[in-house]
């Protein structure tokens, strides 16, 4: 009996190590190779954490509220603005998964989760511009990973990434120059930039170096609609990390020039995502993961 006892305990160490879903993967790679607004149309399916938040309009149709990314196989993570206000009202919202193009009706691959509850990071601060920018969706079933849907890394630091002269690359269905939505998910490879330039650029009161994250050039950024959409690298070992949430713009029009787009700063979150997520999601080492 104890032999069987010790044979039970070693498979069972076996499976948390190797059978938990491995993050940052694309089973159908993005078209990186080509360098929202000013970018280009996605290859489909090929960012397969992106994920929409949406609103019941009636009992068969999430309609499309925010961006977000898929984060575990029971949650998701959206911009903080995007929820607030709902946190006690999660059942009238869902996390749509395996999107690509919005205006089919049955896109294969398509699935809509019911969120089971919003969590709003408590340090979360509306004004004058978002701070703690970040909530968390807990989904009332799992999500099947596969070759549309899969789970984004994220980065326990982030320190030797989100620097000049590195880029990274921003997803989403928002606004382009015109003020019309996109259909197809668009992508766009951005700059980051470093704080003191990103201050001087911006709103400097507003302008929080732990909580926020700076990417910008003329003509390319997230717009209205990108919001809590991922910011992603790509490590030397194939695996993609979500470094920002789309947080706000600081010019008067979207990705004016010499004003940057201001992303939530996902490492700062590792410690509330892990204990908000009851472990269930945690920070990887961006450097050895993969």
């Amino acid at each position: 009996m104890k032999f069987f006892t010790k044979i039970l305990i070693f498979f069972s160490i076996i499976f948390e190590i190797y059978g938990q879903q491995k993050c940052g993967q694309t089973p159908i790679p993005p078209n990186i190779n080509s360098r929202i607004i000013g970018g280009t149309i996605a290859t489909p399916h090929s960012w397969p954490w992106q994920a929409i938040f949406c609103y019941f309009s009636s009992s068969r149709v999430c309609d499309y509220g925010c961006g977000g990314a898929i984060i575990g196989d029971r949650w998701a993570m959206t911009a903080g603005h995007c929820a607030y206000g709902n946190v006690n009202n999660p059942g009238s919202f869902g996390v749509r998964t395996g999107a690509f193009d919005l205006s089919q009706n049955n896109e294969l691959g398509v699935v809509v989760h019911r969120i089971k509850r919003i969590i709003l990071h408590p340090n979360y601060n509306p004004y004058p511009l978002p701070r703690y920018d970040i909530a968390l969706l807990e989904l009332s079933d799992r999500i099947t990973f596969n070759n549309y849907t899969q789970p984004i890394c994220l980065p326990s630091f982030d320190n030797t990434t989100i620097i000049e002269p590195n880029s990274a690359w921003s997803t989403g269905w928002g606004t382009d120059d015109d003020g019309q939505g996109a259909n197809r998910l668009r992508q766009v490879n951005l700059p980051f930039i470093n704080y003191p330039k990103c201050k001087r650029e911006s709103v400097p009161d507003e302008i929080v170096e732990n909580v926020m994250v700076c990417t910008g050039t003329a003509g390319k950024g997230p717009c209205q609609g990108d919001s809590g959409g991922p910011l992603m690298v790509k490590n030397q070992n194939g695996a993609w990390f979500n470094y920002g949430s789309v947080s706000f713009g600081t010019g008067d029009n979207c990705a004016d020039a010499n004003k940057p787009s201001i992303y939530s700063r996902i490492s700062t979150y590792c410690n509330f995502i892990q204990s908000a997520t009851k472990g269930e999601v945690t920070c990887q080492n961006p450097i050895t993961y993969g």
